[in-house]
Order: structure tokens, then C-alpha cells, then sequence
């Protein structure tokens, strides 16, 4: 009987150790990227190990990539139905919910990822927020990508050997641009793009320049065209609104931080994976080509139809398309090509209030 009631006793202690340990949250932190991809890897990792270890452990978080919650294009369903906490909020996935947010793809907005990321923190207050809100979600970190960029099997001399190519674009204005160019856009789910290009389906894909490893496009393309088709430019991580509410508000300011963190760790993520993806083409002998001054001139009429394209359709729908541009392409001349020590000591300077409430 005492071998049992000590035994019984030791337990109860374990369990109740156990109890003062357990975090007070646990947020589920989804995404369709792969567990080995670098996204996963150098943004959602150390992000997790941020929360955790600024919460001093009262917030713990799971993360589950590859797709296993909810699908690529399902994150704002997931944030507002409580299937998730931090998940993909993309605007090209819903975008008749979006106008202004969709300049952030327009080509040659910014220089760099740290001076659009800044930009994007700067006027998501005045421009972004209530886009966000209308869906039920709040963003708590931003990301964007390198500019859109092509590698071709055929060599591209001047946009008139790009007529009658296949290229694999992105959907919305960068197929435009693709079409500008006299390329033909063929959409191929992203999981099919190697094949698609390996057998000759396609002869060009177009990417941000950070996923070419990330695809492997290297190991196939001969030709490499350093263009700005557009970016990404606005693709951040939505936090669950029901969830960030529940919090105390010592808990909430850990999460404000841990956006800021997040942003700055996606801002390197795209800063480095370029450099990352210049280097791999170089290893596998693929030639960077230029164009001509006439031929630079022919994308950049192409960017001006994207750019009057955007100011249109939103005065037409009531939007303050004219004043968005206007700061955006003063905070783009401002920042020119922002380093990330121009960054954070931006942020130093200009904090911005109104990211998360």
C-alpha cells in the first residue's frame, strides 16, 4: 500500500509540474511551403523559437507546413473559421477583396525587398488595413518577393525572339506583361513547372528570382533575363483575429514584436535567396543576357500600361488610387535601394503605429 500511495504521489507531481508548465496558447502556424524549403526553414522556425522564447514559454507554437491544414489558397478561410492562427493571407488569391494592396505588384515600384517591405509597413494604416479587416483577419507579418524574372531554354536576344515563346507566368499583370513582350502565357501549377520545362512544354518560366533554386529551374534553363515583370509585393502572414483578441495584453505586445521580427526575417529570406539564385545559375553555366536600351524602353511602356491600368480601374471604383500612388512613389524614390541597416534604422526612426491593434 505505501509502495502505491508513493508511486501515486510521484505522479500526481509530474502531472502537476507538467500543468505549470503548459503554455497558456498554442498557435497552429500553417503554410502550403514545404518543411525543407527555405521559407520554412528561415522564416517560420526562427519565428516560432521568437514567440516561444518572448513569451517565456506561456505561448507555444506548432507549425504545420507542406500543406496539411488547409491548401495554398485557403489561408483567410482557415484564419476566420479557427483552423489556424498564422497561415498565408495573399491577395491574388481573393482578389475582388483587394484594390490598393494590388499595387504592391505593379513592376518597378521599388528597388529593393527591405525598401518595399517598409513602404508596406508605412501605408498598411491609411491604405491596407481595413482590406484586411473586411475579411475578418489581422496581418501580422509582411513579406514580399524578389522581382518577377525569366530563364528560357532558347536564347533571348530582343523582345522580338521572345514572340511565339511559351512562358510560364503568374497570373493577373505579369501575364499581361508576358503578353506586352509578345510571349504567350501558359499557366502550369508551380508543382508542374520543372516537368513542364524539362519536356518542352514550356520554354520559359517566369519567377521571382529567390525560387529558381527553390524549383530547380537552374539544373534546366541555358538563359537567364534579370527583367522586372512585377513582384509579389504584398504577401503576408494573417494572424487569426478571435485568437490575438483572447490575449492579455503583455501577450499581444510579444506578437507585435514577433511581426515586426517576421517581417525583417522574410525581408533577409528574399535578400539573400537572390544571391542564392544568382550563384546557383553561375555553378550550372546559365547565361545572363541584357537588352538593348530600345528593347528597355519597350518593357518600361509595357510597365507604364500596368501602372495607368491599376490608377483607372480603382478611381473608376471610388478608391484613393491617386494619393496611394503618389506615396508609394515617394517612398520609393526616398528609400531607393534600402539596405537592411537603412531598414531597421527607418524603423527607429519612423515607428509606425496602427500594425496590429
Amino acid at each position: 500500500m505505501r509502495r502505491f500511495l508513493t508511486i501515486a504521489l510521484a505522479s500526481a507531481a509530474v502531472i502537476a509540474a507538467g500543468a505549470a508548465n503548459a503554455a497558456d496558447f498554442t498557435l497552429r502556424y500553417s503554410q502550403h511551403h514545404s518543411s525543407e524549403s527555405a521559407v520554412y526553414k528561415e522564416v517560420t522556425l526562427p519565428l516560432k523559437e521568437f514567440i516561444e522564447k518572448e513569451s517565456g514559454g506561456r505561448i507555444e507554437v506548432k507549425t504545420f507546413p507542406n500543406g496539411t491544414l488547409h491548401g495554398n489558397a485557403d489561408g483567410f478561410k482557415a484564419l476566420t473559421t479557427d483552423i489556424t492562427d498564422i497561415a498565408p493571407a495573399y491577395p491574388l488569391y481573393t482578389p475582388n477583396s483587394f484594390h490598393l494592396a494590388h499595387g504592391f505588384f505593379l513592376p518597378g515600384a521599388f528597388e529593393s525587398v527591405y525598401a518595399i517591405l517598409r513602404a508596406t509597413e508605412e501605408m498598411y494604416p491609411k491604405y491596407l488595413k481595413s482590406e484586411y479587416e473586411a475579411l475578418g483577419i489581422e496581418v501580422l507579418y509582411n513579406a514580399a518577393s524578389a522581382p518577377y524574372t525569366l530563364v528560357t531554354t532558347k536564347e533571348v536576344k530582343s523582345l522580338d525572339d521572345l514572340k511565339g515563346m511559351k512562358v510560364r507566368g503568374a497570373g493577373g499583370a505579369v501575364n499581361k506583361m508576358v503578353e506586352a513582350m509578345g510571349a504567350t502565357p501558359v499557366t502550369i501549377p508551380a508543382a508542374e513547372m520543372y516537368s513542364s520545362f524539362q519536356q518542352g512544354i514550356i520554354d520559359g518560366v517566369l519567377v521571382p528570382t529567390e525560387s529558381i533554386p527553390t524549383f530547380r529551374l537552374q539544373e534546366l534553363a541555358k538563359y537567364y533575363l534579370p527583367l522586372d515583370l512585377g513582384r509579389a509585393g504584398n504577401i503576408p502572414f494573417g494572424l487569426n483575429r478571435k485568437t490575438y483578441d483572447s490575449m492579455p495584453a503583455d501577450l499581444k505586445d510579444v506578437m507585435k514584436r514577433a511581426g515586426l521580427y517576421g517581417t525583417l526575417l522574410y525581408a533577409d529570406f528574399t535578400h539573400k535567396g537572390i544571391t542564392d539564385a544568382e550563384n546557383a545559375m553561375k555553378e550550372k553555366g546559365v547565361v545572363t543576357l541584357k537588352f538593348s536600351d530600345a528593347d528597355k524602353a519597350k518593357i518600361a511602356d509595357a510597365q507604364k500600361i500596368l501602372w495607368d491600368d491599376f490608377i483607372a480601374k480603382n478611381e473608376k471604383d471610388g478608391f484613393p488610387v491617386k494619393d496611394f500612388v503618389a506615396d508609394m512613389q515617394a517612398l520609393s524614390k526616398e528609400f531607393g535601394n534600402m539596405t537592411r541597416e537603412e531598414f531597421l534604422a527607418r524603423r527607429e526612426s519612423h515607428p509606425v503605429e496602427g500594425l496590429l491593434p
